[in-house]
């Protein structure tokens, strides 16, 4: 007997033992490509989802003569009139009234003669707007007014209508209520006096 042969009869650990050890060793191998991948993954899609950009997409302007009552709309037009938070654009096919709602109060948002384009909710002949987009890029939010935070100071009330003015002297009474007696004529003779206590009764 050779050497090489003594060395091989030596090795105590049989051949089907070390195939076992061996797809032991790959199958852990695998098993530790497949974590680190999936952990990875998931690691990837929490970085794409915090880090998605957040955009606003704006509809499509409609013709203001077809735009439908109750839904998102958006309309591109001209400004042609402004009325304090209100202002009316014009597209060509038709005229509407958009409202900027409490946010547009205190700021002169569009000028009369600019190309706006505006999206909102449609409802009643008004476009209540929540985005306002300006022909040089500009866009603004509206919509309801944030709740103030505390230390603010105390925000301006609209001014209210005024009373209207007292009658003149010389104005004519006004007319009486629905229901009630007219009033006395001047020239009607004032009624009898009341007959008093003490006076004998009447003989018919």
């Amino acid at each position: 007997m050779t050497e090489s042969h003594s060395h091989r009869d030596a090795d105590p650990t049989p051949p089907a033992r070390r195939q076992a050890r061996h797809r032991g060793l790959l199958a852990g191998a695998a098993l530790a490509v497949l974590m680190g991948g999936a952990a990875a993954g998931a690691g990837g899609m929490r970085v794409a989802e915090k880090w998605q950009p957040r955009s606003v997409m704006l509809l499509q302007p409609t013709a203001i003569n077809a735009l439908q009552p109750g839904s998102p709309v958006a309309v591109k037009g001209s400004v042609a009139e402004i009325f304090g938070n209100k202002f009316i654009v014009d597209d060509g096919s038709g005229r509407a009234l958009v409202d900027l709602g409490p946010r547009g109060e205190d700021a002169d948002t569009v000028t009369r003669g600019e190309t706006v384009t505006v999206q909102g909710m449609f409802d009643r002949g008004i476009v209540h707007a929540q985005i306002v987009s300006h022909a040089d890029g500009r866009t603004e939010s509206f919509g309801h007014r944030p709740p103030p935070h505390p230390g603010d100071p105390p925000r301006p009330r609209r001014a209210e209508a005024p009373p209207p003015p007292p009658p003149r002297a010389d104005a004519p009474p006004p007319p009486p209520p629905p229901g009630a007696a007219p009033p006395p004529r001047a020239d009607t003779p004032p009624p009898p006096p009341p007959p008093e206590a003490d006076a004998p009764p009447r003989r018919l």
